[in-house]
């Protein structure tokens, strides 16, 4: 057998085999990556949306509960306005809140904190576009008077503030200590709009109307 014969025989690749294997590995593996991204891409989506969901039910969840167990008890705020309301908010000069008022039902086991079950609680939309509630530890509060802040929503633009009584909407309420304007309204109704264009309303009855 010569050396040509033995030559002949030997198995292997070509230069151009070599190179279309590689180009064909290559687009391979840059399909998968691509794949890869996708899939983690979606999945960030996924968990930023679903945090989305969780601090919209928060916030809803605090809105709610503070409305329906607002009260007719009149305070007037630490750093002051015109005299003492027990709800204000909307479209009036009478408190830069979005909405305060006065809840009950804050839970106190055992009257071990000397506090009552009364809360003063204001919603405000700061230039951050957060949407913040503040609660003061007792009603008649003063500027040492220890307050919880929480952001319960961000990425807000807006938020409208509608107060209906007797089938009538109203886009401001000043309720006081005033015979003339002693009632609460019977629904109060807040439209958040956000910066990336969703809406979310939140209704919720109040509950000391028609006090």
């Amino acid at each position: 057998m010569t050396g040509q014969d033995v030559h002949k025989g030997e198995g292997g690749f070509t230069l151009v085999e070599t190179l279309v294997a590689l180009l064909i590995l290559s687009m391979l593996a840059a399909a998968g990556g691509a794949l890869l991204l996708r899939a983690t891409s979606s999945g960030e989506q996924l968990r930023e949306r679903e945090a989305e969901m969780r601090q919209m039910d928060i916030a809803q969840a605090f809105i709610r509960s503070d409305i329906e167990n607002a009260v007719l008890r009149a305070v007037e705020p630490p750093e002051g306005y015109d005299g003492a309301m027990a709800m204000a908010g909307g479209e009036t000069n009478r408190t830069d809140a979005l909405l305060r008022l006065v809840r009950n039902g804050w839970m106190n086991p055992g009257g071990l904190a000397r506090r009552s079950d009364l809360q003063p609680v204001s919603y405000d939309l700061n230039a951050e576009g957060e949407l913040v509630r503040t609660a003061w530890i007792r009603p008649d509060a003063t500027q040492s008077t220890p307050v919880a802040e929480r952001v319960l929503l961000n990425g807000v633009e807006s938020v409208e503030v509608m107060f209906w009584r007797d089938g009538e909407a109203s886009t401001y309420w000043e309720g006081g200590p005033q015979a003339n304007v002693r009632l609460l309204p019977d629904l109060i109704e807040l439209r958040i709009l956000f910066e990336r264009g969703q809406v979310m309303t939140i209704a919720a009855l109040v509950g000391g109307a028609g006090s």
